[in-house]
């Protein structure tokens, strides 16, 4: 699969159950980190308080296929206006716990949400960006990454951000090839005592960065 032959396509509710087995197979270690459970019962888990109904006016969820099967995931979100607040599904806690343990169910919602980030007024923030092993190096991070920086200006968003573990030094560069920069780095404890990541950078882009960037070369 060449870059020039990446279609990024808008996520469809069929789309959900692959997209979940994606993300768990992405990031297995920040899974695994939380639960002792198998991949296979993550992903349930995962599909049982992960409830994905996008709405239009917070999120916006693409992927990309081959051969029908969801190799990329890529989601953007951004702060809901004070009218249209997302609504939330209770969830069924009594089933959660008897086919998953007390424990396993705590400490993934607990992990689920210390991961969680909510972007100012003008800020376009990447919740997820994931491809599957078989297709890394193959272009595809760099196309949505290309893809979410043009999301963010004809949506009229001044920022694209995300969060990066200072670790994980090949997506950073990746990052910085493509004109983001490090806003912020923080020890986050609480990241720290679920994932054993202590150090994350808030990384951003502008469309100024780009327009500065060609007027140099």
């Amino acid at each position: 699969m060449s870059p020039e032959s990446i279609d990024i396509v808008a996520y469809q509710k069929q789309d959900y159950e692959a997209v979940c087995k994606l993300l768990v197979e992405s990031f297995k270690t920040k899974f695994q980190a939380l639960v002792t459970l198998e991949d296979q019962d993550i992903q349930q888990l995962l599909m049982k308080v992960w409830v994905q109904d996008p709405n239009p006016s917070t999120m916006k969820q693409f992927v990309v296929k081959k051969n029908q099967e969801v190799v990329g995931v890529l989601s953007l979100k951004w702060k809901a206006p004070s009218s249209s607040l997302p609504k939330t599904k209770p969830i069924s806690w009594a089933p959660l716990i008897k086919q998953f343990g007390c424990f396993n169910v705590f400490k993934f919602l607990t992990g689920m949400h210390v991961l969680e980030y909510k972007p100012a007024a003008d800020e376009c923030y990447i919740d997820h960006l994931a491809i599957h092993s078989s297709h890394r190096n193959q272009g595809i991070g760099r196309r949505f990454l290309a893809f979410a920086q043009q999301f963010t200006v004809e949506s009229g968003f001044h920022v694209l951000t995300l969060h990066v573990a200072h670790k994980n030094q090949g997506a950073i560069r990746l990052y910085q090839k493509l004109a983001f920069e490090v806003e912020q780095s923080k020890c986050n404890g609480l990241r720290h005592f679920w994932f054993k990541e202590p150090v994350w950078h808030l990384m951003t882009w502008k469309e100024t960065k780009l327009h500065s960037r060609r007027e140099h070369r």
